[in-house]
């Protein structure tokens, strides 16, 4: 049976359904997930749907566009992602039963469907709600640039850190700066030919490269990059990208929706390290790695015979993500995984607060994890 299911409703075009299923396929290959085994994308719902397998529905609004599934998938608590023209056409696209749920505007430049595969790989849970993006960048040379993007991604529903607007007053700057990097699916970086003459810059440039987390890097022009990361995907600015200090709207627009591709390799990289020492972690103390479940979490077999559910978390670990270990896990003993370099004292507290709490999971810190592991073992 397939972890997961797509199901394509409401009035999509043959060009929408290739153009989806394309990224769709994309993005989870990434979390090495094989199509017809792995996940399924069927228009409507056919004779082999599951009501048990995570399931994600996308609804191509259009006039007169019909929804004879409401009733089975409102009952099994399936989300529906609505996709219409524009907000003006929300009464007119979608059906009644949809339109009291936020529906996504389709972009016309987004010819991928990116948009859309990220809002349901979302609701699959194969990427986090919150999109988190670091803005890097050296005041000196690019200040207004940086402020615009944040006006701009935030107006995209990114989440994004900047430095001068989101540090709380009284706060330690430096701890909460570390901590929101570790929290961040992507770094945007600014890179100007100075960037790499501040120690602070150099630092978030590093620290981005420890956590493995994926960078997009916006090179300035007539500027040739000093330094590579593999973790990194150059996008060279001209001249002519540039309206006085500020970008074009074109090359704005062009931004979010490469940050939409870049977000999705960076979760799933990030994700596979942390399985990656996991799996090599439990072979060494003499058990298996038996396979992938739902909502990325994994199953492994402790030497002793016994079963661990482990829940992979990219980024900072919250009590949501031990209430969902808790929900996969079954009967089965359960263990939150994270990369805890980082992360705030505070926040950490918070952790040690939580695990005294809630002992029905453990906490496994993925730079430590043999050394935890048999201690569970115990």
């Amino acid at each position: 049976m397939a972890l997961y299911q797509c199901l394509l409703l409401g009035a999509p075009t043959s060009e929408q359904v290739t153009l989806f299923s394309t990224t769709f396929n994309e993005c989870l290959g990434l979390f090495e997930l094989k199509p017809g085994h792995d996940f399924t994308i069927d228009c409507g719902v056919q004779a082999h749907y599951s009501q048990v397998t995570a399931t994600v529905a996308v609804f191509f609004g259009a006039e007169g566009a019909e929804f004879p599934e409401s009733a089975l998938l409102t009952r099994l608590g399936v989300p529906v992602v609505p996709v219409v023209s524009s907000a003006a056409h929300v009464g007119v696209e979608l059906p009644p039963s949809l339109r009291n749920i936020n529906a996504l505007i389709a972009d016309p430049a987004d010819t991928m469907l990116r948009r859309v595969a990220s809002a349901a790989l979302q609701c699959l849970g194969l990427l986090p709600a919150q999109r988190r993006v670091f803005v890097s960048y050296r005041r000196e040379e690019s200040a207004d640039v940086a402020l615009q993007l944040f006006e701009a991604l935030s107006a995209r529903h990114f989440e994004v850190f900047l430095d001068t607007h989101s540090v709380s007053v009284a706060t330690e700057f430096q701890a909460a700066l570390w901590h929101r990097l570790c929290d961040s699916d992507v770094l945007i970086m600014l890179d100007t030919p100075g960037y790499f003459n501040s120690r602070w810059t150099t630092a978030e440039w590093g620290r981005a490269v420890a956590k493995h987390i994926s960078m997009l890097q916006l090179v300035w022009p007539d500027h040739e990059p000093s330094r590579h990361s593999r973790l990194a995907t150059l996008k060279r600015l001209s001249t002519d990208n540039f309206v006085g200090v500020r970008l074009s709207a074109a090359v704005l627009g062009d931004v979010a929706l490469e940050l939409e591709r870049v977000r999705s390799i960076s979760v799933a990289l990030r994700h596979a390290n942390l399985v990656g020492t996991l799996r090599t972690a439990i072979e060494d103390l003499g058990g298996t790695f038996e396979g992938v479940g739902q909502k990325r979490s994994i199953l492994l077999k402790l030497p002793s015979g016994n079963s661990l559910v482990a829940y992979p978390v990219v980024g900072v670990p919250t009590s949501l993500d031990v209430h969902e270990c808790v929900n996969l896990s079954g009967a089965h003993a359960a263990a939150v995984v994270y990369d805890h370099l980082g992360i705030s004292d505070d926040w950490v507290q918070h952790m040690d607060w939580l695990a005294q709490r809630v002992s029905a999971v453990k906490w496994i810190r993925s730079r430590e994890a043999d050394w935890q592991l048999a201690d569970i073992e115990l």
